[in-house]
């Protein structure tokens, strides 16, 4: 059994153009299971634009197996609006609301918002702590400034899911040494050629400390790279995963199990 720890649903619907329904009958079929494909026993769906909170709660009340989190992407930084905090807020306290985010920081493409998004990262996260909620973290090319402001807070005993982890083996380590519950989300890119940084860091991640994901409907994991990502593909990457750690794939799907247990209480 496993929880995909991480997917954007709706984000899904739009670009597979596939409903949420019809991609559940379809994983359910047993000739998709012969393709390696396999239904999560559930989903957290991430809402991280504040027009997409409304769907998301949507969701987790139409579905049981399928809980919320609830964050702002570091792309609003200069569009979000207090009106959206305060929303936020709100949606955090849903019952079916696991987690608050994802939020954080993301180099990428703009150059010139970076001070901005870290004094957006620093109030998002102050906000998170005081949810008491546990955290997602999107955390892209930007492992100074991001060190610096996990390093600054009171993370003692506090869940913190570094989502779809793209970076250094280097920068795997100086999170897990934080003093938090550090927990490194994998996705299909684990599986991509070009990704050997990630496989390292995988490797050197303690079993303890470990999440299975999509990020769906990006990345898609070999042999289904380019097109769009769903749940469903979980198994490559956990097959991925087990190479690099040299464990069965079944003693990998257990672990992260109950490291989602902990890390979000489902």
């Amino acid at each position: 059994m496993f929880i995909d720890t991480h997917c954007h649903i709706d984000s899904y619907e739009r670009h597979a153009g596939e409903s949420f329904d019809a991609l559940l009958a379809r994983l359910r079929d047993p000739a998709t299971a012969a393709s390696g494909l396999a239904l999560p026993e559930a989903f957290i769906h991430v809402a991280c634009d504040p027009a997409d909170f409304d769907r998301a709660r949507e969701l987790s009340e139409k579905y049981p197996n399928v809980y919320a989190a609830y964050g702002i992407h570091p792309e609003y930084v200069d569009t979000e609006t207090p009106e959206d905090e305060a929303r936020m807020l709100e949606m955090l306290r849903h019952p079916k609301c696991v987690a608050c985010g994802e939020f954080g920081l993301d180099y990428h493409y703009d150059p010139e918002s970076r001070p901005r998004q870290v004094a957006l990262f620093e109030r998002h996260l102050q906000l998170a702590l005081t949810s008491g909620k546990p955290i997602v973290l999107h955390l892209r090319e930007a492992d100074d400034d991001a060190l610096a402001v996990l390093r600054s807070a009171d993370l003692r005993g506090k869940n913190v899911h570094v989502h779809c982890f793209t970076g250094t083996p280097k920068f795997a380590e100086a999170l897990l040494a934080l003093d938090a519950n550090i927990y490194i989300g994998f996705t299909g890119i684990i599986t991509f050629k070009n990704a050997q940084n990630v496989r390292d860091a995988a490797a050197l991640v303690p079993q303890d400390r470990l999440l299975l994901e999509t990020d769906s409907p990006y990345m898609a994991p070999i042999p289904y790279r380019g097109k769009p990502c769903h749940s469903g593909h979980i198994p490559f990457i956990a097959d991925k995963l087990a190479e690099v750690k040299g464990k069965p794939v079944e003693e990998i799907y257990r672990l992260c199990r109950e490291n989602t247990r902990r890390c979000y209480g489902i």
